[in-house]
Parts: C-alpha cells; structure tokens; sequence
C-alpha cells in the first residue's frame, strides 16, 4: 500500500529545526544510522520480493562466463569505437556562437587511439527589418540551445556510425529527447533522426548508455540487482510511445506535433521499436540503462562489463570494489572531449573578441556576473 504523503507540519514536527552548533552534534552518527538503516531494508524487501515473485528473479539474469570471454577477447583483438561530445555556446543577442566537439576512441587490438571532430557556427535570424529582428531576439536564442544540443547528439551518433568498427558504444539514449522531438523543425529534421536509428539496428553491435531514470519501476528494478545482474525492462516501443502520447498519470505531456509528423513517428515505431531493448545493468553498484539490439542482449551486456570493469583490471562478473562500474571506452571520450575543447575556453576567446572589437559591444553582451569585483 502507497503511503501517504506527510504534510510540512508533520515533517517539521518530527524533525524540528536546531541551531548549527546542535546540528553537527551528532551528524556523524545520524547520518551512519540513516546509511544503515537503507541497506538493511534494500537487502531485507529484496529477497522478500523475489520469494514472493519468482517470475522477477527468473527475469535477472548474468551473462555466461563464455559471453563475457567473447567480450574481453573484443576488447583486445577487435575494435571498439565510443563518442562523446561538447557543447560551447556563447549567447549573444542576436542568437549564439555555438563550438561542438565530438571525440571518438577506438582501440586497435590493445592500442587505443581517438579522432576529434569540431564544428562551429553562428545561430541567427535576420530578417531583414529591423522591427521584426528584435521582436525575434528572444525567440532565435531559445531555437539556439536547443538546435546547438540537437548538433551536438546527432553528430556524436553520425560520425561513430561511420567510424569502422565491430562494436560500438553510444553514451546516452540512441534517440535523445532533442532527436525525438527534430530540434524544434519536425517536419524536417525527423528524417534525420529516423536514419540514424535505423543505421544502428542495422548494425546491431551497439550499446548506449545513460543514467539509470527517475522512474519509480526502473529504480525498484534496479533495487534488486547485484553487481554483474541485468534486466530486460522494456523496449523502444515503450519509450517512444510514451513520449508520442503522453501520460496523464504521471504527468508526462505528448508531443506537439502536428498529425502527419506523429503519425511519421508512429510507423517508425511500429517499423524498429522492438528491435531495440532497453536493458538495466549493473557492473558494480550503479545502475545504468543499456540500450542495444535486442536479438544481442547477452553480447551487449557482457561488453558493457567487461569494458566497466575488465579493462580497470577488476572481474567482468560484477565488482563491489569500483564507484562507477561505467564503459571505459566512453569515459575516454568524455575525458579528451572536456580536456581539448573546454567550454570556458572558447566562451572566453568570444568575449576577448566581444572587448577587442568593440568596447560598447563587449560590455553590451557580456555576463555581468563576470563583471563583478
């Protein structure tokens, strides 16, 4: 049975509020009593619920010791390629200067190596009176940062599709939000979208990886799995539905398109939703959501354990001893991406610009909180 929510006089009738010096008292032992106290109940609920559920425990699984030999040997005689990317934009009134960087590594046999990719480019509407260029100024930023994200993502999955390798591995969903949705021009960026999916699926040896969600279903999920167990939690039917009709129990709106995009990105679904399953995993104590092919889920996940943990020299059964238990290949990626092409480097030669052009221009656009004393 839910609980019902506590009201704030009952929250702050059981936890009054003290004074700083009686606050650090005993925050040690609160908080190790609280820590405690979580894992008790998560291993207590847990062996409750797959008693009680047989048919949940049948459904957590691990890869086959073969499986996860097969991935290792990948990682050492085969290639593997990740991407991540970066975004700099730099608002500007009349729209933003946007750099995208985009990292791809890729090991040959032990041997890893890593190509970058930049593009770079100016966001604005002019329109030719001058009434109708401030009247969409607001308008031309908000499309910017959305349309710079969209760059971003597609670039990230274009350039790792064309990159030759055996597998490869995405870092977030196969088809973002701002995919999903054409970057603000459905009628025309769909297509796009849609081409990249498919090229995937066609692929089949591929893994993408994200943050384990706020859903309530997938986070009990994730309660009940040990460090090398997986689950099958749905598949891209179900997220993509989900985001085309909306939910009105939860909250979650539909999306605004017009009939003939929704109904473009219904036969879409019908054509490769169950292609893609979309896997909670954990190689060591975090979950994460695994997206892959899914007549190659045992591939996928053994690749995803042997990369998180294998290749940092731990067990690719599933290890307690590392924090992250996250694909090295993209972690790799992400580290060279944030390293060769900071945001606040480029942010900052702009702006140097904005001052060596022009006085009135620089102090007009730059952040006054990075005008303070």
């Amino acid at each position: 049975m839910t609980q019902p929510r506590p009201t704030l006089e009952e929250v702050l009738r059981d936890y009054p509020w003290a004074s700083f010096e009686r606050h650090l008292d005993d925050l040690k032992e609160r908080v190790d009593k609280s820590i405690t106290k979580t894992n008790e109940l998560r291993a207590k609920y847990r062996e409750e619920l797959l008693s009680q559920n047989p048919e949940i425990r049948q459904g957590i699984k691990r890869p086959s010791k073969e499986s996860l030999e097969n991935a290792e040997k990948l990682l050492t005689t085969g290639v593997v390629a990740a991407s991540d990317g970066t975004i700099s934009p730099v608002p500007l009134l009349g729209g933003a200067k946007i750099q995208v960087g985009v990292v791809i590594v890729f090991n040959k046999g032990q041997v890893v190596d890593f190509v970058t990719k930049i593009f770079e480019a100016e966001i604005t509407k002019d329109s030719g009176k001058a009434i109708d260029y401030f009247q969409n100024l607001r308008g031309t930023r908000k499309i910017s940062n959305l349309l710079a994200r969209a760059i971003m993502l597609f670039g990230e999955r274009k350039l790792l599709l064309e990159q030759s390798a055996d597998w490869r591995m995405l870092h977030g969903e196969i088809m973002p939000h701002e995919l999903r949705t054409g970057a603000g021009n459905p009628a025309r960026n769909l297509d796009l979208a849609f081409h990249i999916v498919e090229g995937y699926i066609k692929s089949e040896k591929f893994i993408a990886v994200s943050e384990a969600s706020d859903d309530i279903d997938i986070l009990n999920a994730a309660i009940l799995l040990e460090p090398g167990e997986y689950f099958v939690v749905k598949t891209l039917t179900d997220v993509l539905n989900l985001f085309l009709n909306g939910d009105p129990d939860t909250g979650q709106s539909q999306a605004n398109f017009i009939n003939k995009d929704k109904e473009r990105f219904r036969g879409f679904i019908q054509a490769v939703g169950e292609k893609v399953s979309i896997v909670l995993a954990k190689a060591s104590n975090k979950p994460f959501l695994v997206e892959c092919h899914s007549d190659r889920i045992e591939e996928a996940v053994s690749l995803f354990m042997a990369d998180s943990l294998w290749t940092k020299g731990y067990p690719s059964n599933g290890s307690t001893f590392t924090i992250r238990g996250f694909p090295y290949h993209i972690d790799l990626a992400d580290q060279i991406a944030r390293t060769l092409l900071k945001g606040s480097d480029f942010q900052s030669f702009v702006e140097s610009r904005l001052f060596e052009i022009g006085i009135e221009s620089g102090v007009f656009e730059i952040d006054p909180r990075k005008t303070r004393s």
